[in-house]
């Protein structure tokens, strides 16, 4: 089986391509707003419970996964600044190869 240089090199280049995008993730202000003034709304919880008993565990709930979501796209966006080194070594590596 032959190294295929040059399918190897546009592959990596597509994928970086794709790990830019990934990087760019972004826009996701609103959730983290969202996620503190629903803990600003917690701090009184009688008040939530007076409008329904099912505010305080669902709000709760609610920002647990919203703090999984912005902690999950912050990785992804650290892992795409990374693996584009990454292959950008490869490149680097490969360009050597004729």
């Amino acid at each position: 089986m032959a190294l295929e240089v040059k399918k190897i090199q546009s592959l990596s280049a597509q994928a970086i391509e794709d790990l830019k995008t990934i990087e760019k993730i972004g826009g996701l202000e609103h959730l983290a707003q969202l996620s503190e003034e629903l803990k600003k709304a917690m701090a009184d919880e009688e008040q939530l419970r007076a409008v329904s008993p099912m505010l305080p565990p669902y709000f709760a709930e609610l920002r647990k996964n919203l703090g999984f979501l912005l902690g999950t796209a912050k990785s992804l966006q650290t892992h795409g600044v990374n693996r584009t080194k990454d292959i950008q070594g490869l490149l680097d590596q490969l360009s050597h190869i004729k």
